[in-house]
C-alpha cells in the first residue's frame, strides 16, 4: 500500500493544549462538584466534542446551562495563545514540497481553527478542514476521518492519521486509515492497544526521505511508503 494523504488531529498534535483543556474543565468541575478522573478525561474529554463532554459528564445541567458553557468555551479559547507541538510546523510545510495532500480533522469549533491558523501562520497549508460543525457524530465515530479522506479525494486506506487521543485513534482505525500516535512513552501503550501502528513523542521523530522515485515517511526507526507526483 502506497499512502498519498495525511489527516491531522489538532489539539495535542498540531497545538499543545493539554494545560488549557485541564484548566477549563477542572474549573467547571469544581463549580459543579464533579470529580474528573483519568478515565473521564480519556473517554469524555480528550479529542471529544464539548457537547459530548457536557452530556456525559455534566448531565445534571440543563440544556440552557450547556449553551452557556459552550459560549464560555468560545470566549476562553479566543483568549488563548497557542503553541505548536515540536516539529509539526516544519513537517506540515514539507508536505507541499512533496505534493502530499493534507487535511485537518478536529472536534474543535471553527473559531478555534481560525485562531490557530492565524497565530501559527497555517493558512493555505491544508487542502481541507473538518471541524465539529461538519459531523453529526464526534470521535471515536469514524465519520470525521471518512469525511477528511473524501475531501482529499482519496480512500481512507491511503491516509495516515496523526492522533494523540484514544478516541481519535479509534476513529481513524475505524475509518480504515493507518494511525500514528503522538504521545509520550508512558502513554504510548494505551494508543497502541486501540490500534495505533506506531507512537512517537512529537514530529521531530517524523520526516520524509526521497530516494530516487521513492518517497518514505520515517516514524522513528520505522517507515511507510508514499506516492508522490
Amino acid at each position: 500500500m502506497l499512502f498519498s494523504g495525511i489527516l491531522f488531529d489538532m489539539d495535542g498534535v498540531v497545538i499543545d493544549t493539554l494545560h488549557s483543556v485541564h484548566v477549563f474543565w477542572e474549573e467547571l468541575a469544581r463549580k459543579h462538584q464533579v470529580e474528573l478522573t483519568a478515565t473521564i478525561y480519556s473517554q469524555h474529554i480528550y479529542g471529544i466534542p464539548a457537547r459530548h463532554t457536557l452530556t456525559h459528564v455534566f448531565p445534571h445541567l440543563s440544556a440552557d446551562e450547556h449553551q452557556v458553557v459552550l459560549a464560555d468555551i468560545v470566549v476562553y479559547e479566543n483568549q488563548l495563545a497557542f503553541t505548536a507541538m515540536n516539529g509539526v510546523i516544519d513537517f506540515i510545510r514539507s508536505l507541499k514540497q512533496h505534493q502530499i495532500k493534507a487535511a485537518l480533522v478536529t472536534m474543535a469549533l471553527p473559531h478555534k481553527v481560525r485562531s490557530v491558523f492565524d497565530q501559527l501562520d497555517l493558512n493555505n497549508l491544508f487542502t481541507a478542514v473538518v471541524t465539529a460543525d461538519d459531523v453529526k457524530k464526534g470521535k471515536p465515530d469514524p465519520q470525521c476521518y471518512l469525511l477528511g479522506a473524501q475531501h482529499l479525494g482519496i480512500s481512507p486506506q491511503e491516509c495516515i492519521v496523526f492522533e494523540d487521543a484514544i478516541a481519535g485513534v479509534k476513529a481513524g482505525v475505524a475509518a480504515g486509515a493507518t494511525c500514528i500516535g503522538i504521545q509520550q512513552a508512558s502513554n504510548a501503550p494505551a494508543l497502541l492497544e486501540v490500534g495505533a501502528r506506531y507512537v512517537v513523542p512529537d514530529f521531530t521523530f517524523i520526516g520524509f526521505e526521497a530516494d530516487g522515485d521513492d518517497l518514505n515517511l520515517h516514524i522513528g526507526e520505522n517507515s511507510l511508503p508514499f506516492k508522490h507526483d
